[in-house]
C-alpha cells in the first residue's frame, strides 16, 4: 500500500511538473507569436511609402487639411507634370489681389480633387483651361484633395469670401456628399457640420490632429486591425459607430442650407453662384448618382440657384470607347483630354445662361 501510495504521489508530481511546463511553453509561444506579430506590424508599418499628398498638404484645425503655401513640385505626378501653389495657398501660379484686376472677370472654382486637377499640372486643371478659353478670365483654383461639400464651403467662408469676384463654381460629384457624414476622411479627422434651429453647427472642431502627428501610423491602420489581440477586443466590447445616423439624414438639408448661404454672400458680392455636378467614371455607366442630381435639381430651382449637370452631356457626347480617354488610369481623375473636356463644356453652359453670359461677355 506504501509503494502504490508513493507511487501516485510521484505520478501526481510528474503531471504537475509537466503541466506547468506545457502551460509554461503555451504562455512564452504566445508571448513569442504576440512580439512577433507587433515586430512585424511596424515593419510593414515602416515600410509603407509616404502618401503623396504630404508634399504639399498641412494640418487645419478648421478644414482637417489644406495646401501647404509656396509649394513647388515640378515632377509631382510625373516627369514635368507639376504642382504649385501661390502663398494663399491656393493652385495657381501666381497670387492673387483682393480687387479684380481691370478688365478681368474673376471666377472662383471651389471644389474637391477633380477641380484640384489632381494628375495634371496646374495649367492642365479645368478651372485654369477657361482662361484660355476667355483670356478676360481670371480663374481662382480651390480645390482640394479629399474635401465634400462641407469643407469646400468652410474653406471659401474663411479664405475665399474675401477674395472680390463675379462667379463662384461650386463644383462637386456624388461622394462629395457622402464625406458630410463622417468626422474622418481616410483616417484624417475632418469638420462634421449638422442643422441646429435652422444653423450649420461644426460638431468636430477643433479637428484632431493624430493622423498629421502620425501618418505612418494612420496609413498602416490596415496592419494594427491585424493584431489578434485588438481582433479580440472588439469582438468583445464592440464601438459604436464613428457617425450616427442622424449626420445621413441630415446630408440633404445641410447641403441645401449650405447652397443658400454660399448664394446669399455671392448676391452680397455682386457675384453669381453656380453649382455644378461633374461626372466620374461610374456615372457613364451607372444611377449612384440619380438621387442626388434630381434632389439638387428641383430643390435649387426653388432657390433660383443657377444649377449645371454635367453628367447628362457627358453621357451624351463622349462615346463608349472614348470613356476611358477621359480619366487617368487608377484613381479616375480627369486626364488633360478630360480637363479640357470638363473646361470646354462647361464654358458652353455658362454661355448659354443669359445672366451669366453678360458677365462673360
Amino acid at each position: 500500500i506504501f509503494m502504490i501510495n508513493h507511487s501516485l504521489r510521484q505520478t501526481k508530481k510528474i503531471i504537475k511538473i509537466v503541466s506547468i511546463n506545457l502551460i509554461l511553453i503555451v504562455v512564452i509561444l504566445s508571448l513569442v507569436e504576440g512580439l512577433s506579430s507587433i515586430l512585424l506590424m511596424f515593419y510593414r508599418i515602416s515600410k509603407i511609402p509616404q502618401n503623396p499628398a504630404h508634399l504639399y498638404t498641412q494640418y487645419d484645425e478648421l478644414l482637417g487639411w489644406e495646401h501647404i503655401p509656396n509649394v513647388n513640385l515640378s515632377n509631382m505626378y510625373g516627369e514635368g507634370i507639376y504642382f504649385r501653389t501661390n502663398s494663399q495657398s491656393f493652385r495657381n501660379n501666381e497670387d492673387f489681389t483682393i480687387n479684380i484686376p481691370p478688365n478681368k472677370v474673376r471666377i472662383i472654382c471651389s471644389g474637391d480633387s477633380f477641380t484640384m486637377g489632381l494628375g495634371v499640372s496646374n495649367n492642365q486643371t479645368w478651372c485654369q483651361l477657361l482662361t484660355s478659353i476667355n483670356q478676360r478670365l481670371q480663374t481662382i483654383n480651390m480645390g482640394q484633395g479629399g474635401y465634400g461639400v462641407d469643407q469646400v464651403y468652410l474653406w471659401y467662408k474663411r479664405d475665399g469670401i474675401r477674395f472680390e469676384h463675379n462667379i463662384q463654381i461650386f463644383a462637386f460629384i456624388t461622394d462629395d456628399f457622402v464625406r458630410m457624414q463622417r468626422a474622418k476622411f481616410f483616417g484624417y479627422g475632418k469638420p462634421l457640420l449638422f442643422l441646429e434651429n435652422g444653423e450649420l453647427v461644426n460638431h468636430n472642431f477643433p479637428v484632431p490632429r493624430g493622423a498629421f502627428l502620425f501618418p505612418k501610423i494612420r496609413e498602416g491602420s490596415r496592419y494594427i486591425q491585424e493584431l489578434r489581440f485588438l481582433g479580440l477586443w472588439q469582438t468583445l466590447f464592440p464601438r459604436k459607430l464613428e457617425t450616427d445616423n442622424q449626420y445621413v439624414a441630415q446630408t440633404p438639408a445641410i447641403a441645401m442650407k449650405i447652397f443658400e448661404e454660399l448664394a446669399e454672400i455671392n448676391r452680397e458680392k455682386n457675384s453669381k453662384l453656380v453649382v455644378v455636378y461633374l461626372p466620374i467614371r461610374s456615372d457613364y455607366y451607372g444611377n449612384e448618382s440619380d438621387f442626388w442630381r434630381q434632389y439638387l435639381q428641383v430643390e435649387l430651382e426653388k432657390r433660383n440657384i443657377i444649377y449645371l449637370d454635367l453628367i447628362a452631356e457627358f453621357r451624351k457626347i463622349i462615346p463608349n470607347e472614348k470613356v476611358e480617354t477621359v480619366f487617368l488610369e487608377g484613381d479616375g481623375h480627369y486626364s488633360v483630354f478630360g480637363n479640357e473636356f470638363i473646361a470646354n463644356l462647361l464654358y458652353e453652359k455658362l454661355l448659354s445662361l443669359p445672366e451669366i453670359a453678360v458677365i462673360l461677355q
